[in-house]
């Protein structure tokens, strides 16, 4: 039998390899990533301009902007910059011992400083490069103040330090979009999810970050390699390659150096996994291999930071030793219930963290965290001390307000994250229900990442629920949450009703979001401080430069950064030992002896004691927050006589009155 020849098929257009739409599909979410990056950038350093009218200003007043442990951060890349080699400035910050007076302490260990080292490092690089090449970086111009004022030098361009920080603090800032993009685009599949979320985060801005108002603050660095982190965190779960576990690796690195707080968020990436990961949706191969390389990047920040004893016996490690466990020992109870089993996976794991949690605080004799507990502590219960009352008192560390829900749900954040996140509960919840969850497989699906999304979201929020400075984390993530609307497994609409259902969604959030920019971009101010800047002006010129200084923490680190006088107390407030030295210098403003707080100030080495005049009053917007009223809780017996900052007349022997103006006075210690 012959075989007829088979027609050879014809190949028409439509059917030949379209290389240029393939280059596009693979480089347009690097184009976006970049064109999403750059937006946010210049949103930001346009928001910070606007408020401060920062290029018009001088050295000390671009130095003061930054208040509190901002300014704090800032004097660390001061120090790299103005040292005489990059290797003595980071000498100088191992071996600090201006800013704890006359204690050496290591600034790398317990300050989260990298970031300054890296940028001072990089603007040296940069300067010597422009100088050897002849490029001008740097132009400097004279400007007339006004209210009465001398006027001042100021420059602008790379050239200038403190414009060389914010700028690169603006462009880590501006990859928290790009990121947020990548993350939308992968968590739902498509493109317009990515789209979806970084509108959101435009759109409710203003809830979503501080960067513009705060630059140096340590989250501005670690949030935008969080995203990352995430990004390949959730592209583990489908992909073993051992790129990605490197890549992981790194950005764990990223996220944990620049902040103290970085293993609080761990600690939630750790329990949404482990919550995942129990309920099947995870199986036990890809979790092992997920938190083992967080955990190596964790152990990196460890030896980076000199090992920083907060981290070894940080919450974090303890959950990574009771994940371990649980894995070890959950094969021998596979056959039971799987409720019951599920009740035994939860109870070991708080068990064995709780056990090695604290094991590891009494081995190494740790107190730096208990402030932490006792925040919490006095969230639900009349418990309060001195330095929880400090924290509890400051507006940042209120419960979540009812108008900053308000301002989510007007942006239709809160409705869509919340809709989404009830379609996919119900889609997982019923598939765990049935038992069909395929993580027991090799492979995995889109269903292990995004149960793990959900389990993060729920644990953010309920941080920001008790501490309102957390919902910088809360609402980024119902930004991305919400780019799960055009997700096929949790909408099931055909794609073409997704498409339909997102744009009338975007249509509808760009009502309230486009009000909400035109308001932020609609806020003009300026910049001046001329009590703080007579105060330090003063202290430059009448103060010898191996002086000592005390006083409250915001005016300490400003300063530290302006004036490079020694202090003995700063903003830094995680440390046991300095939250007593701090204690001890607000002294000042408590209704003790004076002989007493001179004999501790003598102690501590202080020469000079700044006071400031609104914190001696006795009334805030708070009650029971002026300092007064704190320590009248702290030290009861003394309560109802006058304070010791309102009658330094009577102590003039003790404390001589040596500067003085409507903000300010300055005592010397005989």
């Amino acid at each position: 039998m012959v075989k007829k020849r088979s027609t050879p098929k014809q190949v028409t257009k439509d059917d030949e390899p379209t290389p240029n739409r393939n280059t596009t599909s693979k480089f347009a979410p690097t184009v976006l990533f970049l064109v999403f990056s750059y937006l946010h950038y210049y949103h930001i350093y346009t928001l910070f301009e606007n408020d401060r009218f920062f290029s018009h200003l001088s050295e000390m007043e671009r130095e003061m902007t930054f208040r509190t442990d901002a300014g704090f951060y800032y004097s660390f890349y001061k120090t790299i910059v103005r040292a005489d080699s990059f290797y003595e400035g980071v000498r100088a910050l191992v071996n600090d011992t201006g800013t704890e007076y006359p204690t050496s302490i290591n600034a790398l260990q317990r300050f989260n400083v990298y970031p300054e080292v890296c940028i001072g490092g990089l603007y040296r690089v940069i300067t010597s490069a422009a100088d050897w090449a002849g490029v001008p970086v740097k132009s400097c111009y004279r400007i007339n103040r006004g209210y009465g004022m001398e006027p001042v030098r100021s420059c602008d361009g790379i050239g200038d330090e403190a414009i060389f920080y914010i700028t690169s603090v603006f462009v880590v800032g501006g990859l928290t979009t790009g990121f947020l993009y990548l993350l939308g685009r992968h968590l739902s599949g498509n493109f317009l999810g990515g789209i979806v979320a970084v509108s959101c985060y435009f759109f409710n801005h203003s809830e979503c970050t501080r960067i513009m108002w705060t630059p140096p603050l340590r989250e501005n660095f670690s949030f935008p390699f969080l995203i990352l982190q995430l990004l390949l965190l959730s592209t583990h779960m489908k992909n073993e390659k051992s790129t990605i576990s490197f890549g992981l690796i790194v950005s764990t690195v990223a996220f944990i150096l620049p902040w103290q707080f970085s293993q609080f968020v761990l600690l939630t990436q750790s329990i949404s996994l482990y919550g995942a990961f129990i309920l099947g949706f995870i199986n036990e191969k890809v979790v092992k291999s997920i938190i083992n390389s967080v955990f190596m990047g964790f152990c990196i920040g460890i030896i980076l930071q000199f090992l920083n004893t907060m981290l070894i016996s940080s919450l974090y490690v303890s959950s990574f030793i009771a994940f371990h466990v649980v894995i070890a020992i959950r094969s021998r109870y596979s056959s039971i219930n799987r409720l019951f089993k599920l009740f035994l996976d939860v109870t070991v794991f708080i068990s064995v963290l709780i056990m090695f949690k604290v094991a590891s605080a009494k081995a190494l004799n740790l107190t730096d965290d208990a402030h932490i507990f006792n925040i919490l502590k006095a969230k639900f219960s009349d418990f309060r001390d001195f330095h929880t009352l400090l924290y509890v008192c400051a507006r940042e560390f209120d419960f979540l307000p009812l108008n900053t829900v308000l301002k989510l749900v007007l942006t239709l954040l809160v409705p869509t994250a919340g809709l989404v996140t009830l379609l996919a509960l119900y889609r997982y919840g019923k598939a765990w229900a049935q038992d069909q969850i395929p993580a027991e497989r090799a492979e995995q699906n889109d269903s292990s990442y995004v149960v793990f999304h959900m389990f993060q979201l729920k644990c953010f929020v309920v941080m920001a629920a008790m501490l309102m400075r957390l919902k910088l984390f809360m609402t980024p993530y119902l930004c991305l949450v919400s780019s799960l609307v055009m997700h096929p497994a949790i909408v099931r609409q055909t794609a073409q009703r997704r498409y339909i259902i997102t744009f009338v969604l975007l249509g509808c959030m760009t009502i309230q979001g486009s009000q909400n920019l035109l308001k932020q971009r609609g806020m003009i101010g300026e910049y001046n401080n001329p009590q703080q800047e007579e105060l330090f002006d003063w202290v430059k010129d009448k103060t010898p430069s191996s002086a000592v200084f005390c006083g409250s923490m915001p005016v300490m680190a400003n300063l530290r950064l302006s004036t490079g006088r020694n202090i003995v107390n700063h903003p830094h407030y995680e440390d046991s030992g300095l939250r007593q030295r701090t204690k001890l210098v607000y002294q000042l403003y408590s209704r003790k002896e004076g002989s007493k707080i001179y004999k501790d100030l003598k102690d501590l080495q202080v020469e000079y004691a700044v006071l400031d005049k609104y914190w001696c009053m006795e009334n805030r917007p708070k009650d029971g927050c002026a300092i007064p009223e704190i320590w009248d809780i702290e030290d009861p017996q003394n309560k109802g006589k006058p304070t010791f900052c309102s009658q330094l007349a009577k102590y003039n022997k003790l404390f001589e009155l040596v500067f003085s103006n409507s903000h300010y006075r300055v005592v010397r210690l005989s």
